[in-house]
């Protein structure tokens, strides 16, 4: 009897052996891949002083942010540190185009519309470091939290594209946003799936004021935001 449960246990511990795909990948010091996502993209906007006066005044005008789909890609570098910790280097190229709603501004020399729609494109290389704290890996899944910075400069010009100075809009070639968030490590025979949902708060003021621009001029503040379903291939 006690040889029929010791090999029955032995049978076991080979299928749980070999059904564990890539087995040594988590002792390995460096590792590569690639990623893909979509994020819903918004600038957060902090109206200037003289919006607020103009509404006092008994003003109707209003200024939105709306919420836009982008792109990005780019590769992966990720360095064990010790068990359950690593850092990663994410590097890659964004694609975004965040749109403001401005709702009956008065713009001299134009017709006031009821929602007039203003896109600022963005081509950014962004340079994300992160930490990355693993749990317990189980069978061939192990969930995981990511935070980090992340720099980004812009490869545009920034700005709405617009020829009316009256409503032009410009934005700053560099940002720097705090990113945090969740996934799940997929063990496949022969890599590595992830998905992971992030958030991106940026960090620094893009505004750069136009003269003369009644646009520019109702805005005082300009954040970038992000909310990414990011797939990871390593």
């Amino acid at each position: 009897m006690a040889l029929l449960l010791m090999g029955g246990n032995t049978v076991q511990a080979q299928k749980k052996v070999h059904d564990l795909n890539k087995p040594g990948y988590d002792e390995r010091p460096v590792h590569y891949g690639f990623y893909l996502s979509m994020p819903l993209t918004r600038y957060d906007v902090q109206h200037s002083q003289s919006y607020a006066d103009r509404l006092a005044q008994g003003g109707d005008e209003a200024v939105n942010a709306k919420t836009d789909f982008g792109f990005y890609t780019g590769l992966v570098l990720n360095v064990r540190l010790v068990d359950y910790l690593d850092a990663r280097f994410v590097p890659g190229v964004g694609f975004y185009g965040r749109t403001l709603a401005f709702s009956n501004v008065e713009v001299p020399g134009l017709e006031t519309q009821p929602v007039m729609n203003e896109t600022i494109s963005n081509v950014m290389i962004e340079l994300p470091v992160l930490l990355k704290y693993k749990a317990k890996r189980r069978s061939n899944f192990r969930p995981y939290i990511v935070a980090g910075v992340k720099p980004g400069i812009d490869l545009g010009k920034g700005t709405n594209g617009t020829i009316a100075n009256d409503i032009k809009l410009e934005v700053e070639n560099f940002d720097l946003a705090l990113e945090y968030g969740i996934g799940l490590d997929i063990f496949y025979p022969y890599f590595k799936f992830a998905p992971e949902l992030r958030f991106s708060h940026g960090l620094i003021n893009q505004h750069r004021p136009v003269a003369n621009s009644v646009y520019s001029n109702y805005i005082q503040k300009l954040t970038n935001h992000n909310v990414s379903l990011i797939f990871f291939f390593e």
